[in-house]
């Protein structure tokens, strides 16, 4: 029987880092995911059509789909999508304008439902008004700005392009810092955009102000 060498196995574990490296590469620059590798082609899960399928050991499914399609009623876009174990869904791509919940989604809107089956979080591909709110769109995908909403529908936070005032109170058009509402719609919390003065006590620009459901400022 032939013994390698250490040298030897050294040199051959090398040469299969380099072979997975190059695959993975290669995967990655046909336009294939890393998580692609090794997932089933062409295949029908759950009565869905997917052109790549995944099923990762905490029983999420993953996957890329073959056409566009209604999935629970939502208008699904051929694109990348996500489930829970019991197949609810939990990321997904609109493929037409839709409204659903009483929220208006443009074509393209990236969607993290809620467990109600309505959205939960959405990621807009432009701004979209929003009971009476200009929220701010994304032109980076799922990757952008993102606007949540309670399970009634109201608006619950997102991010503006410019200040915005709500109940008195200029808000900042922050990056880092949303613009949250209760769900009756009056401020909830906010980075201010100008100082203001409540019950004697001035809060200066720049503050990240809260306020409880009966309109009074929050302690930290």
């Amino acid at each position: 029987m032939y013994l390698m060498r250490h040298g030897d196995t050294h040199k051959a574990s090398l040469l299969w880092m380099l072979a997975v490296v190059l695959v993975v590469t290669m995967s990655c620059t046909m336009g294939c995911s890393p998580w692609q590798l090794g997932a089933e082609k062409d295949v029908v899960k759950n009565g869905i059509k997917f052109d790549t399928f995944r099923e990762n050991d905490d029983g999420t499914k993953i996957g890329i789909l073959a056409g566009d399609m209604v999935i629970d009623g939502w208008p699904v876009k051929k694109d990348f999508i996500v489930f829970y174990p019991d197949w609810r869904l939990d990321e997904l791509q609109v493929s037409r304008d839709y409204e659903r919940n009483g929220v208006f989604m443009p074509a393209g809107t990236w969607v993290f439902p809620d467990k109600q089956g309505n959205p939960g979080v959405c990621i807009f591909p432009r701004d979209v008004e929003v009971q009476g709110h200009l929220c701010r769109g994304s032109g980076s995908g799922k990757e952008g700005f993102m606007t949540a909403f309670y399970a009634s529908g109201k608006l619950h936070w997102f991010y503006s392009r410019d200040p915005v005032v709500v109940d008195g109170v200029s808000c900042k058009d922050s990056l880092f810092e949303a613009i949250y509402l209760h769900p009756d719609g009056s401020l909830q919390q906010c980075k201010l955009d100008k100082a203001v003065t409540i019950e004697g006590v001035e809060y200066r620009r720049g503050f990240i102000i809260r306020f409880n459901q009966a309109g009074k400022v929050r302690s930290k």
